[in-house]
């Protein structure tokens, strides 16, 4: 079947770059894009008229939460809970671990999650969790769910089972020590190649898998040449949590003598196809001075660039807590290939791509340092390479048919110049109206078909505030709640 949709705007892909079409046409059969240009000479077996919209490539969730995530709720501070545990407590975590959700709740969850993706424009999903567990490795009927959900719903999706070898505790001191559980770790990793021997392929391709060492401070280097191997060996990407905390960077100091970037480098770790998300502390970070180097040094950006590493860039969740990347415009300029991911809720790409932008002209003080060209590139082409693919993230002939309708003639839009600008600096989720994946329409006027969305949110909130409740946790309140009409 051959479906043919003419935008006011096309952004089409040349072969080099994304260039805009106005009044342009695109064609797909099937799951392919067959035409992008003007005056399709074929025989349409549907027209959609998209007059006053834009297609755009689907963007690439270099780094996307698949279950219900509490992190916003902790924006302004934490009154209990998130406390380390002490060297008894840790052990009995690792032979004993609690689980955060289970059975319905990660069903629930993994549903909310993965619709939340879709309406913010992921059409290709690199689902991360928020690990699920205090033991080594989550339960593995989470990272099932989330393969059973993406299927459910038609998602592009790169599905892992998460795992380490290390665990943090409080010593009778006080201080911060990590434990290392060499054999447990290894069969976590055995589970995660387990899983991904399983699933890779699923659904006629829509699921693919990776290897997801969880935190480079939680991981040593034995399991993480041993991930390197294994991945070598199945040719599947890499996705680790990197130099995300100043206790992450020093106690890579501590242990290793140099930066995590410099110590991944050392052992052969960093290669294509493998993700570093975050990378907020590295040498060029001026307050993370790196031994025997000056102050904002970019030797690990140079190792990241040369062995053609990724930085997962997900800015929103850092900047809520006072952080921001040093700096995008740097590493880009020393052709570090950048991917943009909204981390946790929500999980709207168009807010994520703003605030990319807004913070690296924030940190250069200057309005031209980073533009919107830039961050809808990493959006799209960046997390195409960062996952080793030329079929996805762009719009042109022979590419997989993932593509968004989106809405440009809102109030808050209306006033266009270049609508590549006016949709990252002015627009949200609640401008995309389509998103199409493989071909499949999966999300028509903002709405998934035969899901209650209001329904649904009611339910993940109630999962949410018993997650909160039986780990403890507290917030301070914006306001004190009254009890009585004033």
């Amino acid at each position: 079947m051959i479906t043919l949709i003419k935008g006011s705007w096309v952004i089409a892909f040349d072969g080099e770059k994304h260039r805009l079409i106005s009044d342009g046409e695109i064609a797909f059969e099937d799951d392919k894009i067959i035409f992008v240009g003007k005056n399709f000479n074929g025989k349409p077996d549907k027209f959609i008229n998209a007059k006053g919209r834009l297609i755009s490539p689907g963007f690439i969730n270099i780094h996307a939460l698949a279950n219900i995530c509490i992190t916003h709720f902790r924006i302004d501070g934490l009154t209990e809970g998130g406390v380390i545990p002490n060297y008894k407590e840790m052990l009995m975590n690792i032979e004993d671990p609690n689980y955060h959700l289970k059975g319905e709740e990660i069903k629930l969850s993994s549903l909310f999650s993965f619709i939340e993706l879709l309406k913010g424009g992921s059409t290709t999903i690199v689902e991360i969790t928020a690990f699920g567990t205090n033991g080594l490795q989550p339960p593995r009927e989470q990272a099932e769910e989330f393969v059973k959900v993406a299927t459910d719903l038609g998602a592009r999706s790169y599905i892992s089972h998460p795992y380490t070898d290390m665990k943090k505790y409080k010593n009778k001191r006080g201080e911060t020590e990590y434990y290392h559980e060499q054999e447990g770790g290894f069969k976590a990793l055995d589970a995660g190649v387990g899983f991904c021997n399983e699933y890779e392929g699923a659904n006629n391709g829509l699921i693919r898998t990776m290897l997801f060492p969880y935190m480079f401070d939680a991981c040593s280097t034995e399991l993480l040449q041993e991930t390197r191997r294994k991945a070598g060996e199945l040719d599947l990407p890499v996705h680790m949590h990197t130099a995300q905390y100043p206790a992450e960077y020093y106690e890579s100091l501590r242990r290793y003598g140099k930066t995590p970037v410099h110590q991944l480098s050392d052992i052969g770790f960093l290669a294509p196809k493998t993700i570093l998300t975050h990378l907020l502390y590295t040498s060029l970070n001026p307050t993370s001075q790196a031994p025997g180097l000056p102050i904002g040094d970019p030797r690990d950006i140079r190792m990241l660039a040369e062995s053609d590493t990724t930085l997962g860039h997900t800015p929103l969740v850092w900047a809520r807590i006072g952080k921001t990347l040093h700096s995008y415009a740097i590493f880009r300029d020393l052709g570090v290939n950048i991917g943009i991911g909204t981390d946790a809720w929500p999980m709207d790409m168009l807010m994520e791509m703003r605030w990319a932008i807004t913070t690296a002209k924030i940190v250069e003080g200057s309005r031209t340092a980073v533009t919107a060209a830039d961050v809808f590139n990493a959006a799209t082409l960046g997390g195409s390479r960062a996952l080793g693919r030329n079929d996805i993230g762009r719009l042109c002939p022979g590419a997989k048919a993932d593509m968004l309708i989106i809405n440009m003639s809102s109030f808050h839009t209306s006033l266009i110049d270049d609508p590549v600008k006016s949709l990252i600096y002015f627009g949200n989720q609640d401008d995309i109206e389509t998103v199409i994946i493989n071909g499949r329409t999966v999300i028509e006027k903002g709405l998934v078909p035969g899901i209650d969305l209001n329904k649904l949110s009611e339910r993940a909130n109630k999962v949410n505030q018993k997650w909160k409740e039986r780990n403890g946790y507290k917030y301070p309140p914006s306001f004190t709640y009254t009890l009585r009409d004033s």
